[in-house]
């Protein structure tokens, strides 16, 4: 028993070291730190409250191309100060019509928890990105034709269309799509997605969601009141 304890010690450390070897090569290392305007950094409630039309479009082999246009989307979720940590707990979707009938757009599966925030200027101006690789993201979008009635397409992410991007502005950006408004916002434009399965046949492979709009976070943790300017810096 002594010599399979002494064989078997050296075993052990050995697969520890080999154990935490991979686990410090497999850590993600944030590029953010999301912060108030006061410098501070900031984890807790956020939420998407849209400054344009949400839209969800697709163009069918039959109809051409037809747009959900919703007016009001409040998006909201939870993050951590360094990005690694992100869901979206709910989404609120409403006063949407299409270009040829009526029309509903919602979001179910919720929570979408496999999302980060990056620091990454670059594309379109931004200062970085909010990303959503969550399988479980699914948009329906129900339109309702004069003629043949009421139809559903389901579009999110499979093996081909892997992730879902929002670039994402600092008040100060010039960039930022609205500069009226002095306050952090995110941008998706023709963000492709992909038919899900219990979408109607007529439903085209890929669909495109737009829209733009301010992200806020609480003074007062779970106030409710989303009053907090946020900002995305460099990782430090």
């Amino acid at each position: 028993m002594k010599t399979l304890a002494r064989i078997a010690t050296p075993v052990l450390a050995a697969a520890t070291a080999l154990g935490l070897m991979a686990t410090s090569a497999s850590a993600v290392e944030p590029t953010v730190t999301i912060r108030r305007d006061d410098g501070n950094p900031y984890s807790g409630n956020f939420r998407f409250t849209n400054l344009s039309p949400l839209t969800v479009s697709a163009s069918f082999s039959i109809f051409g191309s037809i747009t959900a246009e919703c007016s009001n989307a409040n998006l909201s979720g939870t993050l951590t100060y360094d990005g690694l940590d992100v869901s979206l707990n709910s989404a609120s979707v409403s006063g949407c019509t299409s270009s040829i009938g009526t029309a509903s757009v919602s979001f179910e599966q919720l929570p979408y928890d496999d999302a980060v925030v990056n620091y990454s200027p670059g594309p379109n101006g931004r200062d970085g990105a909010l990303t959503f690789t969550d399988t479980d993201l699914r948009v329906k979008a129900t339109i309702s034709l004069p003629i043949l009635g009421t139809f559903t397409c389901y579009y999110g992410l499979n093996s081909s269309i892997t992730s879902l991007t929002f670039d994402l502005y600092n008040p100060t950006n010039p960039n930022r799509p609205d500069t009226s408004v002095n306050e952090a916002q995110a941008k998706m434009q023709n963000a492709t997605l992909a038919r899900l399965s219990g979408s109607n046949a007529l439903c085209p492979a890929t669909g495109t969601a737009s829209g733009y709009g301010t992200v806020k976070g609480e003074k007062v943790a779970n106030s409710g009141v989303f009053d907090q300017t946020l900002y995305a810096t460099p990782a430090s």
